[in-house]
């Protein structure tokens, strides 16, 4: 029997919004076997706890251990990313916060149009603007300026173009298909926080690799009781053992 090659293709981030998770839902799968391919496609990972939100981080090999499992004697290449951060939202709970979000983008953008508003303000008036719109008009129109003129208009028009092709966004739509600047530094953002939790996951064994299935952190913090039996413990044994030393110094004595 040929052995079938299967590629795969993960996503450095995957948001989800259901518990279970499959290999679809974190890499695109290509097999020249499409009965393989869609096999490989529904092979269950992990599940969530459904009514909580939850987070986990799972390198490449993992994926590749879990379909070599199900289909012995596979040839798995790798084409995308060599770790996967999981991210699970629970629909019901984002519903719930819906409004908390709106509010903070709100504040977002109350905070952003102020701050701009009193930078513009103040970088004018370091440079002494009404100065220059005032040497400007009587340049080109002979006469001193008796107060606010065009000068200022063209400069307020100006200013504000400047900032949408800037940005390459205008008010309900954009005019090219580029990426503009803030998208740009967050997109290096997102790939430099993603290298830093995996880097940490990896350190801490909390991240799902071949043959290493962490445990979930609340079963760490669960036993309780647990830990009052060792400290009950480790007193009986100290006590046994003091009883111990005092009776070997009567038998010498």
């Amino acid at each position: 029997m040929e052995r079938p090659i299967i590629y795969i293709k993960p996503e450095q981030r995957v948001y989800l919004s259901h518990p279970q998770i499959y290999i679809s839902d974190l890499c695109a799968v290509c097999c020249a076997d499409k009965k393989t391919e869609k096999k490989v496609s529904h092979i269950p990972i992990h599940r969530f706890k459904q009514e909580e939100d939850g987070r986990i981080f799972m390198s490449a090999l993992y994926l590749v251990d879990c379909i070599t499992k199900v289909i012995p004697g596979a040839e798995v290449q790798n084409m995308g990313e060599q770790d996967v951060a999981i991210y699970y939202k629970n629909p019901q709970k984002e519903q719930e916060k819906m409004w908390i979000q709106k509010g903070k983008i709100l504040f977002i953008v109350i905070t952003c149009f102020l701050g701009m508003g009193v930078s513009i303000m103040g970088y004018n008036n370091d440079v002494d603007m009404a100065k220059v719109f005032s040497q400007l008009y009587e340049t080109f129109t002979g006469t001193k300026s008796a107060g606010p003129t065009f000068m200022e208009l063209f400069y307020s028009l100006g200013l504000t173009i400047g900032v949408f092709l800037f940005f390459n966004h205008v008010p309900g739509r954009k005019p090219g298909n580029e990426l503009t600047p803030v998208q740009v530094q967050m997109r290096i953002y997102e790939q430099d926080v993603n290298r830093a939790f995996f880097i940490g996951a990896s350190r801490k064994g909390k991240e799902y690799e071949a043959g290493n299935v962490p445990e979930p952190e609340t079963e760490d913090h669960l036993p309780l009781e647990n830990e009052k039996r060792s400290i009950t413990d480790a007193v009986g044994v100290s006590e046994k053992k003091k009883k111990e030393s005092g009776e070997k110094k009567g038998d010498r004595e």
